[in-house]
């Protein structure tokens, strides 16, 4: 006999369907995540600009996050047209039990975020800083692409940082 176990693919929740989202979500299909896009805006939350993702989203980005399964398994990148909209989003998972939370900002506004959200007790100061922020690992990136590849990058380290995982 020759079993080989079969597990589900890990979720990767691509919150904002820009540029950058749209180069994330073809390197997470090809590094095999399963891919869901939530955006509110359907001309870029759409089948044409994601043909890789297994779904696609589009409403109220914090809401339509809060409607997710969020487990372990569950990757999280956000990287919204605003400010604002990250924040909203931060909000709707910070507290899941999501494997990884990611989030694009520079590192002037993770710092005036994270002060809002310990200040208005949105999360712990140990919660905030569990998030990947700014996301990706630190290659000197200038392209989109570039970007898009120490994203992906760093959600493989973390991937392979899971127990069990290469043992």
């Amino acid at each position: 006999f020759f079993l080989e176990p079969v597990f589900p693919r890990l979720r990767l929740i691509i919150v904002g369907a820009g540029h950058v989202g749209r180069a994330v979500a073809h390197l997470g299909h090809l590094l095999d995540f399963e891919t869901i896009i939530l955006d509110d805006r359907q001309e870029f939350a759409n089948r044409d600009r994601f043909p890789d993702a297994g779904r696609i989203v589009t409403g109220h980005m914090a809401e339509s996050l809060a409607k997710e399964d969020i487990d372990r398994d569950t990757y999280i990148v956000i990287m919204t047209r605003g400010h604002q909209f990250d924040a909203q989003v931060l909000k709707a998972c910070i507290h899941s039990d999501a494997g990884y939370i990611g989030m694009m900002a520079s590192r002037r506004k993770v710092k005036q975020m994270r002060e809002a959200f310990i200040q208005n007790k949105w999360s712990t100061p140990e919660q905030f800083d569990q998030v990947h922020t700014p996301i990706g690992l630190q290659i000197g990136s200038q392209t989109v692409q570039e970007i898009a590849v120490s994203i992906s990058a760093e959600l493989v380290m973390v991937r392979n940082q899971r127990p069990g995982v290469g043992e």
